[in-house]
């Protein structure tokens, strides 16, 4: 997938571009390939945050994406995910778990839907308990 692309589907899903039919399919959206880390929060179910983790993105499109992780999630929780732009610049972008199945070798997928992002979640969400932003490193993405 090309970097315009990558970066024409975060706009789509931050609001900030409006899908093509050229973006459609008969399945909903079509979807683009996108192997990249990413740093994801996500509503916990007594209403808090989770800490930060590290996951690997397996597709795009214009109003979801998959994601692999070492974690089941949970269909219908809410939280962000921290995206790099490929000219570097960091976006959040809010989701909601749509799916997840375990697919072997201590790995899940799930699926996202793009959502507004929640009002009490922001990048400070990323900051760990060092002061430090989280680093989008794939050595320790699933």
């Amino acid at each position: 997938m090309n970097n315009d692309m990558i970066d024409r589907m975060i706009d789509i899903a931050s609001g900030t571009a409006e899908p093509e039919s050229g973006d459609l399919e008969s399945r909903g959206t079509r979807r683009h390939e996108h192997d990249a880390v990413m740093g994801f929060v996500q509503r916990t179910p007594d209403g808090g945050k989770s800490i930060p983790t590290l996951v690997r993105s397996k597709n795009i499109s214009p109003t979801g994406m998959c994601i692999i992780s070492r974690y089941m999630l949970h269909v219908g929780h809410e939280g962000v995910v921290l995206m790099t732009r490929t000219n570097g610049a960091e976006v959040l972008l809010g989701v909601k778990v749509v799916h997840c199945v375990y697919v072997g070798e201590m790995k899940h997928e799930s699926g996202f839907e793009f959502i507004e992002v929640p009002v009490d979640f922001s990048m400070e969400d990323f900051i760990d308990e060092h002061g430090n932003m989280i680093r989008l490193d794939s050595a320790k993405a699933a």
